[in-house]
């Protein structure tokens, strides 16, 4: 007959569903309540046994099916929320064995009526709670409860609307359930292929990443295998003790990791969505560990290489602020207490002695000459004016003094950092003295330009040409400077063609 065939064919769809679940993930719950869900359907539909267990066992397989469905995928209850609609299911199947096991009890016949509304509700509060799970999932899980939630959904809602249904005179087949069940297990047992076609595509993988012509890294081509965007991974550097992503930047591992190990080294970490198939992650490292070692040295390199930059950076800062201490000690200190001896002197020539006068007149001198000394050394360490009028007014003095004449363009960014602003001013003040001493000019250009996260400095003169920054100390001290700043400084003379400085600097916030 077809019916028993039919029941039949439901049970055993579940038990080999259960069964190939136990193998391949033994861990994983999911088989043995597939394995149950199997049991109790045939025993309902064949079994005419009326003793309490027995009908327990029998009746409660949509509570085991709903504990299936809302622990997918990993067979575990890990939130309040699934566990308490869980526990809801079990203790309705409780209550309503007892209620006919015993129909004379008060509270049995209304418990009895009231059946098909507690279902609905359970039953549709479990699938209220998988379309919240999957509406707040990654990608990456997304992919694994898709097939499934759509065949709970089916499921779900003709086993709710069946009795409903039958009350309102709509006779369904049987067989139109038994399909919506049905689907459950085939979904379950699709994740499973598909889960192996993911393992084949890891010959894919290594393929994609062999040979030196690869496109992708490996962070983009392990993300692609998983199907999880947001996989990073992060390699390790033993000097630092620390994990950097591909361009050296250190890395928190502050979501779920998979460790990479080569012996007893570790090489690198991938960080990925919790949902994905540790096994298949684990394989995926396996197949891709020769280019993870291989990309972890460069990685390594570019942390050392940003690390040298880092340390760079914070000397050319620790010795500008030493320089402008030095400034205001001078400046604020040296330089005040000898204009006040100029001034006591100033008042010692008026005493009448003659011989006094002219000691007094003498250390006077001697005095300013001290000062002038002094002044020139806070000009070497750092230009006052450039701490008093910023970049702007320092060069416009610069060029307003200097001889030939200077024409000037500014078009300078609202903030400089204080660094690019020192290197830029001694390049206009190295580049003006060697037009002054050297150049034998009739006329000279500065401009100065910021864009684009850099600044440019040009200074052209229509001298004799002929300077080389290798023979000068003068320019080859400035591109030293300019280098240690991160920029880059080209000098063109050519012979009777006049000389042209051009220096960049990077000037990003």
């Amino acid at each position: 007959m077809l019916l028993p065939s039919a029941i039949c064919a439901v049970s055993a769809v579940y038990l080999i569903a259960g069964v190939i679940s136990r193998r391949v993930q033994p861990r994983n719950r999911i088989g043995l309540l597939f394995v149950l869900v199997g049991v109790g359907w045939l025993l309902n539909y064949t079994v005419d046994d009326t003793s309490f267990l027995v009908m327990l066992a029998a009746q409660g397989w949509p509570s085991v099916l709903g504990h299936a469905l809302v622990a997918f995928p990993t067979g575990r209850l890990r939130t309040v929320p699934r566990r308490l609609v869980v526990g809801a299911g079990y203790v309705e199947t409780i209550v309503l064995n007892v209620a006919h096991d015993c129909p004379c009890k008060p509270w049995a016949g209304p418990v009895i009526e009231a059946e098909t509304a507690m279902t609905a509700v359970v039953g549709i509060s479990m699938l209220g709670l998988q379309l919240h799970r999957w509406r707040v999932s990654s990608m990456a899980q997304r992919r694994t409860l898709t097939l499934m939630l759509g065949a709970m959904a089916v499921g779900v809602v003709t086993f709710a609307a069946w009795e409903p249904a039958a009350e309102a005179g709509l006779d369904l087949p049987l067989v139109v359930l038994m399909l919506a069940l049905s689907g459950v297990p085939f979904a379950y047992l699709a994740g499973l292929l598909r889960r192996r076609m993911d393992r084949g595509a890891l010959a894919d993988l290594v393929v994609r990443l062999s040979g030196d012509s690869r496109r992708a890294g490996v962070q983009e081509a392990l993300a692609a295998t998983l199907h999880d965007p947001g996989l990073r991974v992060a390699y390790w550097v033993a000097e630092q003790e620390q994990y950097v992503d591909v361009d050296g930047r250190p890395v928190a591992l502050d979501a779920v990791h998979t460790r990479v190990d080569r012996g007893s080294t570790p090489v690198a970490v991938l960080l990925h969505d919790p949902a994905l198939d540790l096994e298949l992650v684990d394989a995926a490292c396996a197949a891709v560990g020769l280019a993870l070692e291989n990309e972890r040295l460069t990685a390594e390199l570019r942390a050392k290489v940003r690390q040298l930059a880092e340390s760079r950076t914070k000397v050319l800062w620790a010795a500008e602020d030493e320089r402008r201490r030095l400034e205001r000690n001078l400046h604020d200190g040296v330089q005040q207490r000898l204009l006040s001896v100029v001034m006591t002197l100033g008042l010692a020539e008026t005493v009448p002695s003659e011989r006094g006068r002219a000691l007094a007149a003498e250390a006077k001198q001697a005095v300013l000459a001290t000062i002038d000394d002094v002044r020139a050394v806070c000009h070497g360490i750092h230009p006052p004016v450039l701490t008093e009028r910023g970049l702007h007014g320092a060069v416009r003095e610069l060029t307003a003094l200097a001889e030939p004449r200077v024409d000037l363009t500014l078009d300078l960014p609202e903030t400089v950092p204080p660094l690019v602003e020192t290197t830029a001013y001694y390049v206009v003040a190295e580049a003006l003295a060697n037009v002054t001493k050297h150049a034998e000019a009739s006329r000279t250009k500065v401009v100065i330009t910021g864009g684009g996260g850099r600044l440019v400095v040009r200074v052209d003169d229509d001298g004799r040409g002929g300077a080389d920054p290798e023979l000068g100390s003068g320019l080859r001290g400035l591109s030293e400077r300019v280098e240690a700043n991160g920029g880059t400084m080209r000098v063109v003379s050519g012979p009777g063609e006049g000389t042209s400085v051009r220096v960049v600097l990077p000037c990003g916030s």
